[in-house]
């Protein structure tokens, strides 16, 4: 059976229980479950087809359902000691764990900024990260007021190995371990957002390898420290970041503290995440 034959099928399968959910009125208050959120419908291709789930403002879609409606054959595995989720989709491994705030697929990773969350028994993620697992084009209908996912270019995402750029990733992985390397994840993806912002600013060089070499900008340049190994982690935060992941909005700078210094008395203080504040 061809996949579109198979989206079909589930899409009407998924219809029926939305038809039974729209009439009930079941509200998440009814559903026994620590998680406050609101559902919303999702269309796939104009057609009302499954719904998803607005927790803080980020509309989140169950991962096992969103490859059955699309048609994808799957497989799912929990395992109870690592509490970690691995879902087989063809020749990529999707893999989410509940003691981290990321989704890697082939390499990739994806920020989840309220962790893992679980809802009636399936793991949740952001819509964003759904349409790029399968290269949906993802659009907020202003009419419906709701999300619809288009289907027209749908693949498998590509391997890390080929999304990222090798020189990009390197020195991005490199600035987040010496600048923030202690920091929490939201802390170092916010020292990346810096970098990738100001790659974007006209007052600063327009690449990620120039904007930390631009003279008196970092001290791990000045120390050396940059031409050391990165840590694991810090090069996932870099991944991240690659792929649009953002804590600090606009921010152009960041330091540790806030004081009587030109930056906190000349920029717009942003937030304060672990050790760093960062300002725009």
């Amino acid at each position: 059976m061809s996949r579109i034959s198979k989206l079909n099928i589930s899409l009407v399968f998924v219809i029926c229980l939305l038809c039974a959910f729209i009439c009930c009125g079941a509200s998440a208050d009814e559903a026994d479950t620590p998680v406050s959120y609101t559902e919303t419908p999702i269309y796939i291709d104009g057609m009302l087809s499954c719904r998803g789930y607005v927790i803080n403002d980020t509309t989140y879609l169950p991962l096992e359902s969103s490859c059955a409606v699309l048609g994808y054959d799957f497989t799912a595995d929990y395992d109870t000691e690592t509490k970690t989720l691995t879902v087989k989709v063809e020749d990529i491994e999707i893999t989410v764990c509940e003691d981290d705030k990321y989704l890697s697929a082939n390499d990739r990773y994806f920020y989840l900024p309220d962790g893992y969350i679980e809802i009636d028994g399936s793991a949740v993620v952001p819509i964003e990260t759904v349409a790029k697992l399968f290269t949906l084009d993802l659009k907020l209908d202003k009419q419906l007021n709701a999300y619809n996912l288009d289907t027209a270019n749908m693949a498998l995402l590509v391997n890390g190995e080929d999304f990222y750029d090798a020189e990009d990733l390197y020195w991005m992985s490199r600035i987040i371990t010496y600048e923030a390397g202690n920091q929490c994840i939201e802390g170092q993806i916010g020292v990346g957002n810096v970098v990738m912002n100001r790659v974007e600013s006209k007052g600063f060089r327009s690449t990620v390898k120039g904007v930390i070499f631009q003279s008196g900008q970092f001290a791990p340049v000045a120390s050396g420290a940059i031409y050391m190994d990165p840590f694991e982690f810090s090069t996932i935060c870099a991944k991240m970041v690659f792929e649009g992941a953002n804590t600090v909005g606009d921010s152009l700078y960041f330091q540790i503290g806030r004081g009587n210094d030109l930056i906190s008395r000349t920029k717009t203080f942003v937030i304060k995440i672990d050790d760093h504040n960062f300002f725009m």
